[in-house]
């Protein structure tokens, strides 16, 4: 038991780093960390419901919401109206696009060096199991979440 508390503390501080590594990086280009998190949502060249982006990277409607104002006075995003539904989809534009493009270029290389590396120690698929760690945690704090709120 002590094992296993030991072993997910440090995937919770290894998470924290991440998050932080992130969040350093937006403050030295000068951009918000939820604007950071919005544009590399985007940079895929997918378009996103506003719902979608905030389930999947877990920022409350109301900071994607403003954020994507933001983003809109910039020039980095427009929000365009789907045909049978009543949600709209946040899309980079040209401008936004290149920004983005610009912008991940950087970001992407530090990723690619630091997963090359990790990859080069261990030669496992850890996104794979770390997405299912990430999964099951979720499944378990719902399952759950009535006892945590006591």
């Amino acid at each position: 038991m002590k094992h296993e508390n030991d072993q997910i503390r440090k995937i919770m501080i290894s998470i924290n780093q991440i998050d932080g590594v992130y969040y350093r990086w937006a403050r030295k280009i000068g951009l918000p960390e939820n604007m950071l998190a919005l544009l590399y949502a985007l940079s895929d060249g997918k378009s996103y419901s506003q719902k979608q982006i905030s389930e999947e990277w877990l920022i409350p409607k109301t900071t994607i919401n403003t954020v994507i104002k933001e983003c809109i006075l910039k020039g980095y995003v427009v929000l365009r109206q789907e045909p049978h539904t009543k949600e709209k989809m946040v899309c980079l534009t040209d401008a936004g696009k290149e920004y983005t493009e610009d912008l991940m270029e950087h970001i992407r290389l530090i990723e690619r060096e630091a997963f090359h590396h990790v990859q080069e120690q261990y030669p496992i698929d850890f996104p794979e199991i770390f997405e299912a760690f990430a999964h099951q945690l979720k499944l378990a704090y719902e399952a759950n979440s009535m006892e945590i709120n006591k």
